[in-house]
């Protein structure tokens, strides 16, 4: 399995809809492993690295800075 970053949009209820991966780019962030061995690692973790490393335990959600 691989390890995907997708796009979504929040809609007015709370649906998620996710949204289509333009032609010609890639949602592929690395091999689905990766989520423990590199993101989840204590080296990721030493660097002060705080969002990467919950791919470890969950699905990595981020919503924009407003």
């Amino acid at each position: 399995m691989s390890l995907s970053v997708d796009v979504f949009v929040v809609e007015a209820g709370g649906a998620i809809r996710v949204l289509d991966v333009p032609a010609g780019c890639s949602d592929l962030a690395g091999f689905e492993r990766w989520r423990t061995t590199v993101w989840g690692s204590d080296a990721v973790r030493s660097l002060g690295a705080r969002f990467l490393p919950v791919l470890a335990e969950a699905d990595l959600r981020s919503s924009p800075i407003s």
